[in-house]
């Protein structure tokens, strides 16, 4: 329920927002699979449409959650991923302001990343991260896979035609920087920085959905 709870609720403020938001993913890797993540819900450019939506009760047939309902949920997150073996360091902020959400911790492995980011998933997500692994990294190969593609259609379609143009300006970036220079990527939109130790991916939300692009990519780095 948490899961599905933190997903709705974000889902919905993307709605009623109307405008443009930005989802965005930040990981540093250590050579030994170890690292940081950052993890940022953007809603900056539609803050003033915010203001006054968060003054209602309901929008376009849409609750409207109140600022504590919003600090409850991601709460019960952080609770849950402070509980997640190979995490530490958790932190989290909500700029109401700005409109701006993050949550950002250490891990130990990419397999205590993976459980991070099921609690950002449904249920049913959450079992194919799972499966599948969201993050594999292969020290031994000295390559990282991002294997995971959100499945955004099943939302998608539960919405109306109005209410859809907001995804035409949304974006999902990931960001992944690494010790090693990045020799080759196999997603030909990502971007590959002059140090050649980071990576940046920034793809239109629309595009995710209608199966137009993707943000799996995998990155083989120097020995």
């Amino acid at each position: 329920m948490h899961n599905k709870g933190i997903k709705v609720l974000f889902l919905g403020l993307f709605i009623l927002c109307t405008s443009c938001f930005e989802i965005i993913e930040e990981v540093s890797f250590n050579k030994d699979g170890s690292g940081h993540v950052t993890l940022t819900v953007n809603l900056s450019k539609s803050r003033t449409k915010l203001n006054s939506i968060m003054l209602l009760d309901s929008i376009n047939n849409y609750k409207v959650p109140s600022k504590i309902e919003i600090k409850n949920k991601i709460a019960q997150v952080i609770q849950k991923i402070k509980q997640i073996e190979g995490i530490s360091n958790v932190k989290n902020s909500s700029d109401f302001n700005d409109y701006i959400f993050t949550v950002s911790c250490n891990f130990t492995n990419v397999e205590a990343l993976n459980t991070v980011i099921s609690n950002f998933s449904s249920k049913k997500e959450a079992s194919i991260i799972k499966q599948q692994q969201h993050f594999s990294f292969d020290t031994s190969q000295n390559t990282f896979t991002r294997n995971y593609h959100y499945d955004l259609s099943q939302e998608f379609k539960k919405t109306n035609m109005e209410d859809r143009k907001v995804f035409e300006t949304a974006t999902m970036t990931t960001i992944y920087r690494f010790e090693s220079p990045i020799i080759s990527s196999k997603n030909p939109t990502a971007k590959i920085s002059g140090s050649k130790k980071a990576i940046m991916l920034r793809v239109n939300a629309q595009d995710i959905i209608k199966n137009k692009n993707t943000i799996k990519n995998q990155i083989k780095l120097q020995k």
